[in-house]
């Protein structure tokens, strides 16, 4: 993802970053040039699976709550990883 960050602005994606899952921490989010929508294009163009996880990644950090989903950036069209997808999924199906 530091390749990324440093060129993603001129729309390269490095070759790293094709055809993978990333789980990329919600603290480290904003750093990636054109997150959310313009940046899960260009992961969806490359095969790549984002999945945003909570906080700063640490151990077991998660969308378990529906205060932790109002974090989300508007519109995400991306994955995120919980522990509750029985407390989840009901609130995303709203």
């Amino acid at each position: 993802m530091l390749s990324y960050i440093a060129v993603g602005w001129t729309g390269y994606i490095p070759s790293a970053c094709g055809n993978t899952k990333l789980h990329i921490p919600e603290k480290f989010a904003p750093y990636l040039w054109g997150f959310s929508s313009k940046f899960l294009v260009r992961m969806d163009d490359a095969n790549t699976r984002v999945i945003l996880v909570a906080v700063d990644g640490g151990w077991s950090e998660d969308f378990d709550k529906k205060q932790d989903l109002e974090r989300l950036p508007k519109n995400y069209t991306g994955g995120i990883w919980t522990n509750r997808i029985d407390i989840i999924t009901p609130i995303l199906e709203e």
